[in-house]
């Protein structure tokens, strides 16, 4: 049921109203047959009870009441032809006396609270009139199993039984919004008219890989007017000399496009005899992910993405201009609908910032399978800290470690001579040089003395920092030999920084002659940076998020280690559909991309049967966007008790300014708690609505 009064979107007079000290309440109760028609409307006097929103759970509405009202009614209510007998719903309202010059033909003014169903209700008779009192849940108490939603037997849900057009059994799968609208209808009794399911396609977009033998090329021809993209196997070499064409290989396993397809449950799910609507509802969130489900004032079940606005769009990256915007996440969308900037309404307010919720020093380990299909483990470490100046230029020798193989570089210790050289035993590891033949020696530990490096492999060149990360990896180098404190990051970079980046990569002539190298990362890291193991990045900002740099409050690291994170950085998977040629359906699924405004390709049926499901790409760099997000607040939650307002809503964003408390900003309604006695004052909790920076 829904009502609609022309003064609802009035904010000025409905701030007038709240305004107003000297208050007259009523309840107006209009009850509806169990198809939520509307049977009878009665009016009363509240004399009791409490209003409760609670935007965090699935119930959003209870409500106990008591209340004196206009009609005699026989007290037995187990009769169902009693007004507020078992077999009826109510559509609440709660008014105030208009005693404003506005919308004088309004004598009171209604604020609808939703549609309910009664719980334990009783009537009783005195000198006063008709007193009733009524536990009241919104609908959703009829898919939880209080008041209904069982389901009776073990019950399949993710495929069912059906007949072909040759009248053969089939097994089919239903899409999510099929079998969300099918158990809420059909195990709940919610009318289809009344179930509205947004943000859950019925079609998406699933990755496919190439499996063939030899090599798959995706072929860029652009020309004045258009741009046409082609895929073969038959690779020419004449395409990579023609002008205008452009052409990606992709070899075996890589990801290589899309197909469209039905969006199907995955895996079972089955309802066992005994569950309720919700508990199928709540498993079908866990596979979804950023889900609701609840009841609106009108009696409306919604199904639907919930509303925090974070920006994880996958961009594309590039590691050699990556920064803070990479990071940047939008919870700052909304505009307020209400604003507590006036102390008349407000009786307290109360703010408790949470400090341990604060971190600046993030780490996300996973898992990703290597080109010979061996688990590798991979890291990435943000941190809100400060980088260190670039610039400076280093004198290192590099040689290949040993133990993995890679070529690193080294400063060794000085000594002006091997006669003070040997006066001290060295240490495994450190390397040093006697100045006055510029001959390097490492310590052997199991033969007690120095070994002479090979002069031919322990050149020194010149190296000068460009990148952040080198200045830090070459910090490290120069303090490990001394036996001094290296920075907090050289012992991650000393073993990762050399897979990623090139000292020797560029290089320039000086005044002197002199080369001096300037790196750069290695080509194969730039081309597929979602092959990587390790990323180290920096927030290093003048923005408000500075506040919680390492140097002022300290190391406060987060650590996730999650088996299902595969990737460094998703990888660039070229964003098309590829279609079958020749099949009866071609036709019909150029059309469906052609209405979406989605790119296509259409290959050959020697082509399509070498593709197979793709890889999921669980990227470490979203996990840290997110943490960067839940952790850089101090999940602050204020309290404000507050004359009534029942117009407001849970999951609405309010502005609040308090002078004496320092409270000052937006904030996001979670509760709102209202005693339905006129004296009391409602309590309303909620978080801020941070700004990112």
């Amino acid at each position: 049921m829904k009502k609609v009064y022309e003064y609802s979107n009035d904010k000025k007079f409905l701030e007038l109203i709240d305004n107003e000290h000297l208050k007259e309440q009523y309840v107006k109760i209009t009850v509806l047959d169990w198809l939520e028609q509307p049977i009878q409307e009665v009016q009363g006097i509240i004399t009791g009870g409490n209003l409760n929103l609670d935007g965090t759970s699935n119930v959003r509405r209870t409500i106990n009441l008591s209340c004196y009202i206009d009609k005699e009614e026989n007290a037995n209510i187990t009769s169902l032809d009693n007004l507020f007998s078992i077999n009826k719903k109510i559509y609440l309202e709660i008014g105030y006396l208009n005693t404003l010059n506005k919308y004088i033909n309004y004598n009171k003014i209604w604020f609808p609270q939703g549609t309910f169903v009664m719980i334990a209700p009783s009537l009783s008779h005195t000198t006063g009139g008709t007193s009733l009192q009524v536990s009241l849940r919104d609908k959703m108490c009829l898919l939880n199993g209080e008041c209904g939603g069982v389901i009776p037997a073990s019950t399949q849900f993710d495929q069912y039984e059906t007949i072909d057009e040759d009248g053969n059994w089939v097994i089919s799968k239903p899409t999510f919004e099929q079998i969300i609208r099918e158990v809420v209808n059909h195990f709940g009794g919610e009318q289809l008219s009344k179930i509205i399911i947004s943000d859950v396609p019925s079609r998406i977009k699933k990755v496919m890989k190439w499996i063939g033998n030899t090599p798959l090329y995706l072929i860029t021809i652009t020309s004045e007017d258009e741009e046409e993209q082609q895929i073969t196997y038959e690779m020419s070499t004449n395409y990579a000399d023609t002008i205008g064409h452009v052409y990606q290989t992709f070899e075996y396993g890589e990801d290589i496009g899309y197909v469209f397809t039905d969006f199907t449950c995955p895996s079972e799910l089955i309802g066992n005899a005994g569950d309720s609507v919700c508990v199928i509802l709540d498993k079908i969130k866990s596979m979804l992910g950023n889900y609701e489900y609840f009841y609106d004032t009108e009696g409306i079940f919604h199904w639907q993405e919930i509303k925090n606005y974070l920006n994880t769009t996958k961009a594309t990256l590039d590691l050699e201009t990556m920064n803070k915007n990479n990071y940047l996440i939008d919870a700052s969308k909304g505009k307020t609908v209400y604003e507590f900037n006036n102390s008349n309404l407000v009786t307290s307010f109360s703010n408790t910032p949470q400090f341990n919720k604060i971190k600046n020093d993030f780490v996300v380990w996973g898992i990703r399978k290597n080109a010979n299909g061996n688990d590798v483990p991979i890291r990435y470490h943000l941190a809100i800290d400060t980088k260190p100046a670039i610039g400076n230029i280093y004198d290192v020798f590099f040689y290949e470690d040993p133990d993995d193989g890679l070529t690193k570089a080294k400063m060794p210790v000085l000594y002006s001579n091997y006669a003070e050289m040997v006066k001290i035993s060295g240490v495994e590891g450190v390397y040093y040089k006697d100045i006055s033949t510029n001959t390097i020696y490492y310590w052997d530990g199991e033969l007690k003395r120095y070994v002479e490096v090979n002069p031919e492999t322990t050149q020194f060149v010149k190296v000068q920092t460009t990148d952040w990360r080198s200045e830090l990896y070459l910090q490290g180098v120069q303090a490990e030999p001394l036996g001094i404190d290296s920075n907090y990051y050289y012992t991650e970079l000393m073993n990762e920084w050399p897979k990623l980046y090139n000292l020797k990569k560029e290089s320039y002539i000086n005044n002197e002659g002199e080369t001096i190298y300037t790196g750069g990362f290695y080509d194969e890291v730039l081309k597929t940076p979602s092959n990587i193991d390790y990323y180290l990045d920096f927030i290093d900002s003048t923005a408000a998020i500075s506040q919680f740099n390492i140097n002022s409050i300290g190391r406060r690291t987060q650590v996730v280690n999650k088996n299902d994170i595969n990737c460094i950085f998703e990888p660039d998977i070229p964003d098309f559909v590829i279609i079958e040629l020749g099949q009866s359906d071609t036709d019909e699924k150029r059309i469906e991309c052609e209405n979406k405004g989605q790119k296509y390709i259409q290959v050959t049926t020697g082509i399509f049967n070498l593709l197979a499901l793709g890889g999921i790409s669980n990227s470490a760099f979203d996990e840290i966007k997110m943490m960067l997000h839940e952790y850089t607040s101090y999940n602050e939650s204020i309290t404000i008790q507050s004359i009534p307002i029942y117009h407001l809503e849970p999951n609405t964003r309010i502005s609040v300014r308090d002078i004496e408390s320092d409270i000052y900003g937006d904030y996001m309604i979670s509760n709102i708690s209202i005693p339905l006695d006129i004296s009391s004052a409602m309590s309303i909790s909620a978080t801020r609505a941070l700004e990112r920076f």
